[in-house]
C-alpha cells in the first residue's frame, strides 16, 4: 500500500550557487559518502541537485517537512551495486518513516543539462 509520494526539481545552478557562497551548506546538506560521489562525477551540482531532491522529495513523501527534528544528513542517498538510487534512512528520519508505517522507499533520480528531480514513493506492507 502507498502512504506517500513526493516530487521535486531544483535547476543545479541554485545548489552550485549555494555551495559557492557557503562551504558549510556541503555538509549541512550531504553525508560524506554523498559529496564523496558528486565529486567524483564531472559536473558535480547536477549530482548535488539529483539528491538534494531525493531528499525534498522524501520529506514530502512522509508529510512532516523537516519537523521533529529531521535533519538533512539523516537522509541519505546512495547507490546499489547495480546503480539504483536508494534512500537509506538515519536518526529522527529513520523514527518518523517508522512510525508512519513505512516499509519501502521508492527513489528515481533524473538530471539534465539544468535541474535534477526526483521521486519518492513510500510503501507499507
Amino acid at each position: 500500500m502507498i502512504i506517500g509520494i513526493g516530487i521535486d526539481i531544483i535547476e543545479a545552478k541554485r545548489i552550485k550557487n549555494a555551495i559557492e557562497k557557503n562551504k558549510r551548506f556541503l555538509t549541512r546538506v550531504f553525508t560524506g559518502k554523498e559529496i564523496e560521489y558528486c565529486e567524483s562525477m564531472h559536473i558535480p551540482s547536477l549530482h548535488y541537485a539529483a539528491r538534494f531532491s531525493a531528499k525534498e522529495a522524501f520529506i514530502k513523501a512522509i508529510g512532516t517537512g523537516f519537523r521533529y527534528g529531521i535533519k538533512w544528513t539523516e537522509i541519505e542517498v546512495i547507490k546499489d551495486e547495480l546503480g539504483k538510487p536508494e534512500i537509506v534512512l538515519y536518526g529522527k528520519a529513520k523514527e518518523t518513516f517508522n512510525n508512519l508505517g513505512g516499509k519501502n522507499i521508492n527513489l528515481s533520480l533524473s538530471h539534465s543539462k539544468e535541474y535534477g528531480s526526483a521521486v519518492v514513493i513510500i510503501e507499507s506492507f
